[in-house]
């Protein structure tokens, strides 16, 4: 997997979370977002393998 593709991932999840977005809802915005950005990091191929597991609440 790309390391700049998974960058670009985890910081804007991680930036929802902080927003108070649930877990689940924070990676699909993010999932949704790089599909409509466009371009190389699009294509599910450099985000489908993350899945969340466990509490799926916002942060607190």
């Amino acid at each position: 997997m790309d390391d700049f593709g998974t960058q670009s991932l985890m910081a804007r999840y991680y930036e929802k979370l902080m927003a108070g977005m649930g877990r689940s809802e924070a990676l699909r915005a993010v999932q949704l977002e790089m599909i409509n950005r466009g371009g190389e990091y699009s294509h599910p191929y450099y985000w489908a393998a993350f899945v969340l597991a466990g509490n799926w609440r916002p942060l607190q």
